[in-house]
């Protein structure tokens, strides 16, 4: 024991502290803080230029300090006489860990975007803070902050040209490390979390009650939808939701037909149970339009014979259903259902239009593999009324 005291042991238990440091870096932090240590970079070369003496010691000193919140406390050639306003890992300390965890994160790419430019200022930074004269300075340290600039990036924009900001606000990077992960494919069941599919980050839903929900540090919203008990801001990345759900999307239709009760080898796409909820909806903010037979009132028919006649005309597919219903129903107020009430009213008007039932459900959002399933009359439909071609489902 005297012996381990005297420096067999030691090293074991400083590295125990240090894997236990390890394990308490997560990127979400190390994204933040060089963000930070590049904001601090940021700050010191704007400060510079509000200077208006004409010696250039006070502008090498701020070359140096920006310098120095890039390399923190811990590079060899961090400048310690310059002080340093970022902190002791710095801004590449944080990136050079954060490429190194990278993996295949879809955030690798703009990670990798972000250490490039960031070395890039480095250099900048290092040979504006030699420079003799004042038109030296200024074009090193302006190059600089262009490329810290382009490092911090934008919120709104996807990929390695988002930068810092990009990756936070369109990819699970932007996560912190109690978030509440939900699929990005699907309206949120739950509220405060984070849709998110395939390492894109879709959405942050919010709880819609009173209180306060502390945003996330980098969310870039493009649109604001309510529903049901979350308010949902959408990201930049929203708009590869049905392109990143595709893929998931096609595999449940194609099991959907594997168990589907057949008619005209139609594949099954919504269960019994979504109907019946549906057919309540519907009646509550459809009917009074198109009539609790579907037959229609003061709006068309979306049912029966002379429907299916008219859509089989135009050559529609389940697809342009979907898009019809979601984007202008109902007539008095479009898009004031949830995703999952208008899921359910199509899956009402499929099984009314005797589509048969399976056991998946119908998705909250558009899927290519809808735009396969042409809509028209169900030879042999099971149930089916033989007159005007519907068939009946109880709420």
């Amino acid at each position: 024991m005297i012996a381990g005291a005297c420096g067999v042991a030691a090293p074991a238990v400083v590295g125990g502290f240090a894997a236990a440091a390890e394990q308490t870096r997560n990127p979400h932090q190390e994204a933040l803080l060089a963000l930070s240590d590049i904001g601090a970079a940021i700050s010191e070369l704007n400060s510079a230029s509000s200077l208006t003496v004409h010696s250039a010691g006070p502008y090498q000193q701020a070359a140096r300090r920006a310098a120095n919140a890039l390399l923190g406390t811990d590079a060899p050639d961090f400048k310690g006489s310059a002080g340093n306003p970022g902190d002791s890992a710095g801004a590449l300390g944080h990136l050079a860990w954060l490429s190194a965890h990278s993996g295949d994160s879809v955030w690798g790419p703009p990670v990798q975007g972000t250490l490039a430019n960031v070395k890039a200022a480095q250099a900048h930074l290092a040979e504006a803070a030699k420079a003799d004269g004042l038109d030296d300075y200024w074009l090193q340290s302006s190059d600089a902050l262009q490329a810290l600039l382009v490092a911090t990036g934008r919120g709104s924009q996807l990929g390695v040209l988002g930068g810092l900001r990009g990756a936070l606000a369109t990819t699970d990077l932007g996560v912190p490390a109690d978030g509440k992960v939900v699929s990005g494919c699907t309206a949120p069941g739950q509220s405060p979390a984070y849709g998110v599919v395939k390492g894109y980050l879709t959405y942050l839903a919010i709880p819609r009650g009173q209180g306060s929900t502390r945003f996330p540090e980098m969310i870039s919203i493009g649109d604001v939808s309510v529903g049901g008990n979350a308010i949902v801001m959408h990201t930049a990345a929203a708009g590869l939701a049905g392109q990143l759900c595709a893929t998931v999307q096609t595999v449940a239709a194609a099991s959907n037909a594997d168990d589907a009760a057949h008619a005209g080898d139609v594949a099954a796409l919504y269960t019994q149970q979504q109907a019946k909820a549906g057919k309540r909806v519907f009646d509550g903010s459809c009917a009074s339009c198109h009539g609790t037979n579907l037959q229609g009132v003061s709006a068309p028919p979306v049912g029966g014979s002379v429907f299916l006649h008219k859509t089989k005309m135009l050559d529609w597919t389940v697809a342009d259903m979907r898009n019809v219903v979601v984007n202008s129903m109902p007539a008095n107020n479009p898009g004031s259902l949830s995703p999952e009430q208008y899921a359910d009213v199509i899956a009402y008007l499929l099984a009314a239009n005797c589509y048969p039932a399976g056991n998946n459900s119908f998705p909250t959002s558009a899927s290519p593999a809808l735009k396969q399933v042409p809509l028209h009359a169900i030879d042999g439909a099971k149930g089916e009324d033989a007159k005007n071609k519907t068939c009946p489902v109880k709420g």
